[in-house]
């Protein structure tokens, strides 16, 4: 569905519950691989400033296009730490790279 951006303006798009997310249940992942790539390819190939805010809780994430994004230092979507449940935490500990 339409939503509005972070600052109230027409232009985003919520994705109510992200696939990718769901199943990888991993937030380094979501942030890696979907999040930042997706920000650079809108701004790089499309010239259009794109910030997505995925709620790690809710599974949901709010595409807001026309919307610059924060530096990663910057950005509360950088939650500290798993989340609970990540299994790619536990298979990393399994493997020995946990310790």
């Amino acid at each position: 569905p339409n939503r509005r951006r972070g600052d109230g303006h027409r232009g985003g798009l919520l994705v109510e519950k992200c696939k990718f997310l769901q199943e990888s249940g991993c937030k380094g992942l979501c942030l890696h691989q979907c999040k930042l790539p997706a920000q650079q390819f809108f701004r790089d190939e499309l010239g259009l400033a794109l910030t997505v805010s995925p709620n790690f809780e809710t599974q949901e994430c709010q595409w807001s296009f026309g919307e610059e994004p924060l530096e990663p230092n910057d950005d509360p979507s950088f939650p500290k730490g798993c989340l609970v449940g990540c299994e790619s935490r536990r298979q990393v500990a399994e493997m020995g790279g946990g310790k």
